[in-house]
């Protein structure tokens, strides 16, 4: 059995107790954030650093954990390593964290690969050094012990939208969960765009115009439009995995987002003026 070991130490911490501590200190902020709604079928949650990402996707995770008990999260993670054109499953073995291992659910994942062999490939080796997947586990094993996962990488294509809507008709009598994850609007010469600029003018331009752009899409359950717009606007690192978990979602019968928190590395860490920032957004379905 393959087991993968943990690649994005430095995201979070290194060691079990800091670990936990840190994953209880971000869910103790997310309690003041409830969800108005009465049931949670998917969320989206950023990858970056805990430091910089945690309390926003704490707040997706906190409300998972307290409207749905799933036994089973799809994980669908952002692309960032070459060779995934196409939708990439880990169909066996188990991740490993600073808090432990946990399981691939195979038999699941087995059932999806069958279910959509047009839109999905067995690929174990690009799981191995992809970040935006594993930053989630931790929070996972600490709220929901007893559950499993299914690892998919989702690239940016118009296939995506058409994976999500099969995953609906695929786990719709499963007690599972989507989560799929990405960083917003890369922003400054570290990301090679300034064209607003720097400090106040560039912030409010990324929260108010770049970043509301695709949340906007997100939270009205345009799945189609999510992609182009990524494409085109740079504002999205997983505009794949957003694609296709509005598009689970809205197969669902979800007629529209919630987002309950949004925030940037700036707003976070506020030092010296705003030159180069992430925006990081937590929105459940």
């Amino acid at each position: 059995m393959t087991i993968r070991s943990p690649i994005a130490i430095g995201f979070y911490p290194a060691t079990a107790g800091v670990c936990e501590s840190a994953l209880e200190r971000y869910l103790r902020k997310a309690s003041a954030i409830p969800a108005r709604r009465e049931k949670i079928v998917a969320g989206i949650v950023p990858h970056a650093g805990w430091v910089y990402s945690g309390h926003t996707a704490a707040t997706v995770y906190y409300n998972i954990n307290r409207l749905s008990q799933p036994e089973t999260f799809i994980l669908l993670g952002s692309v960032h390593v070459s060779g995934v054109d196409k939708p990439a499953i880990m169909p066996e073995g188990s991740w490993e964290t600073p808090l432990g291992e946990i399981e691939i659910n195979s038999t699941l994942a087995s059932h999806l690969l069958k279910g959509c062999p047009d839109l999905l490939m067995e690929k174990l080796e690009c799981h191995l050094m992809e970040h935006s997947i594993e930053v989630q586990v931790p929070f996972i094993q600490h709220l929901f012990p007893e559950a499993d996962i299914v690892p998919i990488m989702v690239p940016p294509t118009k296939e995506a939208p058409l994976l999500g809507s099969k995953l609906a008709e695929l786990l719709k009598d499963e007690k599972v969960m989507v989560v799929g994850t990405s960083d917003l609007t890369h922003y400054g010469l570290n990301y090679g765009t300034q064209d607003m600029g720097t400090g106040k003018k560039a912030l409010a331009w990324v929260k108010e115009v770049n970043d509301k752009r695709i949340i906007d899409l997100c939270l009205t359950m345009n799945a189609e439009g999510i992609v182009p717009e990524a494409t085109k606007n740079l504002n999205s690192c997983g505009p794949g995995a957003l694609s296709a978990t509005v598009a689970y979602a809205r197969a669902l019968g979800i007629s529209s987002g919630e987002l309950l928190h949004y925030t940037t590395s700036y707003d976070v860490e506020p030092t010296g003026e705003a030159v180069n920032f992430v925006g990081y957004a937590g929105i459940v379905f």
